[in-house]
């Protein structure tokens, strides 16, 4: 036979292949801009992680705002007995200053009241205590100064009206006069 027969024959015939030559078929070269198998797998492994991740971040936010939303639900019910509560302060200042400390009337006022804050109590509302304190904007509402030389500037000198707290958070500042520090008249 000839060479030029034979090289003819040849294509006719299947040719082997090598395992090296069907790695080359299945996984093309990345010199076309496609991914290589593994780099797209680990592409998409990490894309999973990453949406797990978020899916988990979600499912936590979600509960902190279900235990929120439980937590505080009862706010606005709270703040409106919140009123009641500072009338009934008032009513008993007048007994006391009206009648003696013996009136039954005047202790059963106050064991209504004592009642109402321990309730409110079991419910996470606490009384923001004030006066003597350093004042704080998260706290206190102040509604004017004082000048004195008796405490340190910034410090809550008297509550006009108490401030409440529902389980760490303020639902009402307490109303207070903050001190400040006394000018010293100019001298001529």
């Amino acid at each position: 036979m000839s060479k030029k027969h034979k090289h003819d024959h040849d294509e006719d015939r299947p040719r082997a292949t090598s395992d090296a030559d069907e790695a080359q078929v299945e996984a093309p070269s990345g010199a076309e801009g496609e991914p290589s198998a593994p780099d797209e797998r680990d592409d998409l492994l990490a894309r999973l992680q990453r949406v797990s991740a978020d899916y988990l971040n979600y499912q936590k936010r979600v509960q902190r705002d279900i235990e929120q939303a439980r937590d505080y639900a009862n706010e606005g019910l709270i703040k409106a007995f919140l009123d009641v509560l500072d009338d009934m302060e008032r009513s008993l200042e007048a007994a006391r200053a009206n009648h003696h400390e013996d009136d039954a009337l005047l202790q059963g006022m106050q064991l209504v009241h004592d009642k109402a804050l321990e309730t409110l109590g079991k419910f996470g509302v606490k009384c923001i205590e004030a006066e003597g304190e350093p004042f704080d904007p998260e706290l206190h509402s102040a509604l004017m100064q004082q000048a004195t030389d008796e405490v340190p500037p910034q410090t809550v000198l008297q509550e006009v009206q108490k401030g409440y707290q529902l389980k760490g958070r303020t639902i009402r500042p307490s109303n207070v006069i903050v001190s400040k520090p006394v000018e010293s008249e100019p001298q001529e």
